[in-house]
């Protein structure tokens, strides 16, 4: 009789690579120097965007601002003798200044609700920061590939009046009318919310005072 042995399937692993091993550890060193160039770009930019951001809203504020009074005051043919009554004596001299609070109010009113509807529709356009700003290199600064960055605004505005009275030459004063606008804007840039407080003081109405300012005289005060 024959003997039957039982078979054994034998079972073919392939054989590991060593290089397997050296591009995993190859993939796995690339993306954590991609991760760290990122956290590098990211605090280098944060700064810089912000300071940058920081200065355009600013001064595009400033700019609307200005022109939104200016045309305004243009506009309505509006003069200092509009807002302010100089009563003198028999002999000209400078008694008392009233101010007309009633067209001062109005003149607020008009002026903030043009101002707030014109921040609200305000377009700061994009930035864009060289890449050479990230490095902090002065001699970089400007150069390079311009990264863009879109930024929103939105805030509230308020204005209140204020007296500014300065010396104009002997015996006269400059006294100017301000407005004084605030602006609270919130810059919402890429993974960040930067509130910014700004405060832009505009004249509205001034004139050359000649002769001595009374020393009690009816402030600018928001009704």
């Amino acid at each position: 009789m024959h003997r039957r042995w039982p078979l054994h399937r034998r079972i073919w692993y392939p054989p590991r690579r060593s290089g397997e091993h050296g591009l995993l550890f190859s993939a796995l060193v690339g993306v954590g120097l991609a991760l760290a160039v990122i956290c590098w770009i990211s605090g280098q930019l944060r700064p810089v965007l912000s300071a940058m951001a920081t200065a355009k809203v600013t001064n595009v504020i400033n700019q609307t601002i200005s022109q939104s009074v200016s045309e305004y005051i243009e506009e309505h043919n509006l003069t200092y003798q509009d807002f302010i009554t100089l009563e003198k004596d028999s002999s000209g001299r400078i008694t008392a200044m009233t101010s007309n609070m009633a067209a001062l109010n109005r003149l607020r009113t008009d002026l903030l609700d043009q101002v707030v509807n014109t921040v609200d529709c305000m377009d700061t356009g994009p930035l864009t920061i060289p890449f050479g700003n990230l490095t902090g290199l002065s001699i970089l600064s400007g150069r390079g590939l311009g990264i863009p960055v879109d930024i929103v605004t939105a805030g509230s505005t308020t204005a209140d009046f204020e007296n500014a009275f300065s010396e104009a030459g002997i015996n006269q004063t400059h006294h100017q009318i301000m407005l004084n606008f605030s602006v609270n804007v919130e810059i919402l840039l890429p993974g960040e919310n930067l509130p910014l407080d700004i405060t832009v003081p505009v004249c509205v109405a001034e004139t050359i005072i000649v002769g001595s300012v009374p020393d009690t005289y009816l402030q600018l005060k928001n009704s």
